[in-house]
């Protein structure tokens, strides 16, 4: 059992509490991936699925974002 990031017990708690309140969201696909839809669910993050799963990218720039790779 590992404590989600909303609770207390979870070592990244701090970090998180610190952030929440610019959190967009979550990957719908990502959290699936990992298994991490009920934990992003209870942090009362929403879930991005615009696209296929995903967060929309072209969303993203539309909203005027800069799309960095490295």
């Amino acid at each position: 059992w590992i404590p989600k990031l909303s609770e207390k017990t979870h070592r990244a708690h701090r970090l998180f509490v610190s952030v929440e309140d610019r959190i967009a969201g979550a990957c719908a696909y990502c959290a699936g991936a990992f298994k991490a839809t009920e934990g992003v669910k209870a942090a009362n993050v929403p879930l991005l699925d615009e696209y296929e799963g995903h967060p929309s990218v072209r969303q993203l720039l539309a909203d005027g974002f800069s799309i960095i790779t490295f």
